[in-house]
């Protein structure tokens, strides 16, 4: 993959100009894993991208998933057989394009009775050919001894046993990022907090858009021959920007998760829990926590940020307490949480979790092409199937085609340059910048792949770039100028929660290194003492809101709404 120099707010700046001047093929609109893939997909084929988002990069749904790349277990009993073996051939590809993003994780499914047990082994032993698994991966029956042996806090009544079988977790808001430094290095011009406030047509086709500039003053004139919506939740207020009678197609439905201490519910796999409403859930361990997901529920309310509600996350509680013998969980134990909105296509009579997942394309009178629904897991199957469309489009006009640059499939991802596992990458980088502390190449390994050379590198060259955040959690100097200056960090909250993930993962959701981050952007984004204070408070005021659960409430005509302002 070609080299990505540097990638930050000067050269976004510069993107704007190039906006403004010059002419693509395809325009996409959205930042998310859906518009990522479109973008880098779009740029391996040789085209003239361009990419805007509203706000920061996976800003929305695509940093607020259940981090798990998974092959569609879930669909086979509704007889989505070819959805199934889709994810499953995707679930290989990624571990192939970014091996520090598809983590391979066992997934335990308690059963209780004779009947689930040989229906769990069923669907397994089919899974296990749909997906092509391979022999170390395949999955495996447990009696009820030998489920407690692996999850001893797993409530013994009426347990019959349990199946285990892997899938691969992940780092959404990462794996966003990744793809889109991958089509910026084939050339894709990518800004992020760049709204579209509205499309330009000729002669009734649209042909680009006007791009506000969120951080500073103006607009500019887009110009593309085909123009992609891939703006997630707000795909139908793109689509309304055509006028005319377009009708709204989104169904929303809200996902929550919850973070718990791992001492709290200290499971060594993922365990697939059952609901009230007999719904799957899910108890994943992450490092020193434990996060439970997910719920699926109507949502009406604010898309920037959507509030979780006390019924949201005591769900998510009921489930862990009734599967596990643990002293009860409580709002106390949740040290932190994040929701997302799914953008689903409606489907009349349908509860949220029986909506399909599937993806589906729509064209607007205008030629728009807007895409809603699909999964993580094949963001890079939908991104072909748009891009088959961008090219027929190119094609009626009467456009020329480039040669193609690369193939999607094996072309690796930003930071997926090496091969083996995360503690053989370490290792290596260990024996090539001897003096950087194994937990610190541990955590960049983690979460940049081989990008973490670029960082170790650094602190070697300037010992004060080794300089940590005052919480112990292995943040640097050297990473933090990596997101501003390789990975167009704007914000405080961009760094801290979509690149280091310190909002997440951190007991005190980055609190405590806040105040040193904001002063080491300030130093390099040129900030004002002013900016550096609000930045500051917005990220406080972040977190606080996050964690503020709220009481459901009704809206006039009787309808919950999940949170309010």
């Amino acid at each position: 993959m070609t080299a990505l120099g540097e990638w930050s707010a000067r050269t976004r700046a510069h993107n704007f100009a190039r906006l403004e001047r010059e002419t693509y093929d395809v325009l996409v609109v959205g930042g998310g894993i859906t518009g990522a893939g479109v973008a880098r997909e779009a740029a391996l084929r040789g085209l003239r991208v361009a990419l805007v988002e509203r706000r920061d990069f996976a800003q929305g749904t695509s940093s607020r998933s259940s981090k798990l790349i998974h092959g569609g277990l879930r669909y086979l009993p509704q007889g989505d057989v070819g959805l199934v073996r889709e994810a499953a051939t995707e679930r290989t590809v990624l571990r192939r394009l970014a091996p520090h993003l598809a983590r391979p994780i066992q997934m335990l499914v308690p059963v209780y009775s004779r009947t689930g047990y040989l229906t769990i082994r069923a669907g397994l032993f089919t899974y296990d050919r749909l997906a092509g698994v391979s022999k170390q991966e395949r999955n495996r029956m447990l009696s009820r001894e030998e489920a407690l042996a692996l999850e001893p806090l797993l409530r013994e009544e009426k347990l019959y046993g349990a199946g285990l079988y892997y899938e691969y977790l992940t780092d959404d808001a990462r794996l966003v990022l990744d793809t889109l430094k991958a089509a910026a290095a084939l050339g894709a011009v990518v800004a992020n907090y760049a709204p579209v406030v509205r499309l330009y047509f000729e002669e009734g086709r649209v042909g680009g858009a006007w791009v506000a500039n969120a951080l500073a003053e103006g607009e500019v004139l887009v110009r593309a021959h085909t123009v992609v919506n891939a703006a997630g939740p707000w795909v139908d207020e793109v689509r309304a920007l055509q006028g005319g009678s377009e009708q709204r197609r989104l169904h929303l439905t809200k996902g929550i998760h919850l973070i718990l201490p791992h001492e709290r519910l200290p499971v060594g796999r993922c365990v697939v829990m059952s609901a009230a409403d007999k719904r799957s859930v899910f108890a994943i361990p992450h490092g020193d926590s434990v996060y439970l997901g997910t719920t699926d529920t109507d949502y009406a309310g604010r898309y920037d940020d959507p509030p979780i509600t006390v019924e949201d996350a005591e769900y998510l509680l009921a489930a862990a307490n009734h599967a596990f013998r643990v002293e009860p969980l409580s709002l106390h134990d949740v040290v932190g949480a994040w929701a997302g909105l799914r953008p689903l296509l409606h489907e009349e009579g349908r509860k949220p979790s029986e909506i399909s997942r599937k993806d589906e394309i729509m064209i607007g009178p205008t030629g728009l092409i807007s895409v809603a629904g699909g999964k993580l897991t094949t963001y890079r199957r939908m991104a072909q199937r748009i891009l088959r469309l961008v090219l027929a489009r190119l094609e009626e006009r009467g456009l020329s085609l480039p040669p193609p640059l690369g193939d999607s499939a094996t072309s690796p991802l930003s930071g997926g340059e090496f091969e083996g596992t995360i503690e053989s990458l370490v290792e290596s980088l260990g024996t090539k910048w001897q003096g950087v502390h194994p937990r610190v190449l541990h955590r960049l390994a983690s979460l940049y792949g081989s990008n973490a050379d670029w960082i170790a590198g650094a602190i070697i060259a300037d010992p004060i770039l080794g300089e940590e955040t005052p919480d112990g959690c292995g943040l640097t100097r050297a990473e933090v100028l990596y997101n501003v200056r390789h990975e167009m960090a704007m914000t405080l909250q961009d760094v801290l929660e979509r690149r280091t993930r310190l909002f997440l993962w951190d007991r005190q959701n980055g609190l405590p290194a806040a105040a040193v981050v904001a002063e080491w952007m300030a130093s390099w984004l040129d900030w004002t003492r002013e900016r550096t204070s609000q930045e500051l408070a917005a990220y406080r005021a972040h977190v606080e809101d996050v964690k503020t659960f709220r009481p459901a409430v009704a809206d006039s005509e009787g309808s919950v709404v999940h949170g309010g302002n």
